[in-house]
């Protein structure tokens, strides 16, 4: 029997131009993927997409769209064209603050022109919510923190414990803090890069080795570390590297990560694994030593982090994003706003749990 103010549960018609392989069968069964809409490589045939992909969305109830070239164009022609207009959850918002004020302006009226056609904004990490808002003047209420997922689903990997530490990336990696914190060590370090910039021209210790490598070896050399550090630069509105930390997580490797700030949404420090601060060459040598000196630590670490397979899968982090479609679908249906009106259901974040958390 339904309780008083509950309702029956609704599947609402969900447009996507999101193809992900790995996903759960509620996202495929729950949404319509459209191959014409997903663009190409230049300004105009992303522009023909996003015109494609608002003439099919006249007849769903939501669509979910990446933070693309296309999928911005898209979100600019529904709010321009109102009387038009379905709900849009944005996911992959990946911003970052222009150091031009020109530039910054003009980013700054394109994401407000956006927000009038998009519902929510979603990001990886939970401070993107109340910086993205303050850097690009779009209400906190707009953004929406669902965790991101590692990328192990599908693919053959043989984890071991070789005597080296791995590190691996191209966006926004610090290497040169890396490279000041193994210093003389004397343990050898590998760094899966397809920068020719890392060392930012410091000279490099022998036992450090840095070359591009495919996914596939990217996944081998870090199923065979003994330890995973990600080293992050500081000074970013949006950080990165959750892809690459939860995949050694999930590989169930102690892992460190030079991020103080994002990295908490997943990480707890000292529990399943350890954060320092970006920049910290002293700080993260000193981490490095803890794992090394304490085998017991860096175990406990490791088998804690192994729960991130499960947790931060991709079926999981696809359904906590359809989650959020259908309740904001639901809500537009019902007349609700579901960002500012009181007496209503707002989305507000996502827990690791995978729960989305609502507000009265």
């Amino acid at each position: 029997m339904t309780e008083p103010g509950m309702h029956q549960q609704v599947f609402p018609r969900i447009l996507t131009d999101i193809e992900e392989p790995r996903v759960s069968a509620a996202w495929w069964d729950r949404t319509d993927f459209r191959p014409e809409v997903v663009g190409g490589k230049g300004f105009f045939s992303d522009l023909a997409a996003a015109i494609r992909l608002f003439r099919a969305s006249r007849t769903y109830d939501i669509v979910v769209v990446g933070c693309s070239r296309k999928g911005v164009l898209f979100a600019a022609l529904s709010a321009l064209c109102p009387h038009k207009r379905v709900p849009i959850l944005m996911v992959d918002c990946l911003w970052d603050r222009p150091r031009d004020p020109f530039l910054l302006w003009a980013k700054r009226i394109r994401f407000r022109l956006v927000s009038r056609a998009v519902s929510k904004f979603v990001v990886w990490a939970s401070r993107e919510v109340r910086d993205y808002a303050a850097t690009f003047l779009v209400p906190e209420e707009k953004f929406l923190h669902i965790p991101h997922h590692h990328t192990l689903e599908g693919y053959e990997y043989q984890v071991s414990s070789g005597n080296y530490i791995f590190s691996g990336g191209d966006g926004n990696r610090d290497y040169q803090t890396l490279i000041s914190a193994v210093r003389g060590l004397g343990i050898k370090v590998v760094i899966a890069t397809r920068r020719t910039d890392w060392h930012g021209g410091m000279s490099v210790p022998s036992e450090v080795v840095a070359f591009p490598a495919s996914h596939s070896d990217f996944r081998k050399w870090m199923a065979g570390s003994r330890i995973v550090v990600v080293p992050m630069e500081k000074g970013h509105l949006h950080t990165g590297g959750e892809q690459t930390y939860l995949n050694a997580m999930a590989m169930g490797k102690p892992v460190i990560v030079g991020d103080n700030l994002g990295a908490t949404d997943y990480i707890q420090h000292g529990v399943n694994g350890l954060i320092v601060p970006s920049g910290n060459a002293v700080a993260l040598r000193a981490a490095i030593n803890s794992l090394i000196d304490n085998p017991a630590l860096a175990a406990r670490l490791a088998d804690n982090a192994k729960r991130a397979y499960d947790v931060y899968s991709t079926p999981k982090c696809m359904e906590r994003i359809l989650e959020a479609a259908q309740q904001i679908a639901i809500g537009a249906k019902r007349g609700a706003d579901m960002s500012s009106a009181s007496g209503h259901t707002h989305l507000v974040g996502v827990s690791q749990a995978g729960t989305v958390y609502k507000e009265a």
